[in-house]
């Protein structure tokens, strides 16, 4: 006697537009790992579910538009002549000007640190 036939057994398959088809790879260094280990861990889920969910979770959001940084990086372009028109005004014995001309460059240098992105990251996450 022949067993009769029925489907194979386990998980039903996913419908394709579930189905996950792409790999990302990223590099840790063993403290990054081990904290990513910990935190999923502590999250009770696995570590790609865990990076995951942080992936989507976040928003990276530039600090300044394309516009704000050409501006900026034209004023900092002029430090150099700045700096040329500083040395004529001393050559000249004209120290008046030269510190009436530095006070308004200190204004727009305390401007720009308003606008400047962070020199450590380019972007600032936020949670959603």
């Amino acid at each position: 006697m022949s067993k009769p036939t029925t489907g194979k057994g386990g998980r039903p398959s996913k419908p394709t537009d579930e189905k996950r088809t792409h790999v990302v790879t990223i590099k840790l260094n063993d403290a990054e790992y081990s904290d990513l280990l910990e935190r999923s861990k502590t999250a009770g889920v696995k570590m790609a579910e865990y990076v995951r969910h942080g992936a989507f979770r976040l928003t990276i959001v530039s600090r300044l538009s394309e516009i704000e940084q050409e501006i900026a990086r034209g004023i900092l372009n002029l430090s150099s002549d700045f700096n040329q028109a500083m040395t004529c005004f001393h050559q000249l014995k004209l120290r008046n000007a030269a510190n009436k001309l530095a006070a308004v460059v200190d204004k727009m240098f305390d401007i720009l640190k308003k606008l400047r992105p962070n020199k450590d990251t380019d972007y600032v996450c936020k949670n959603t």
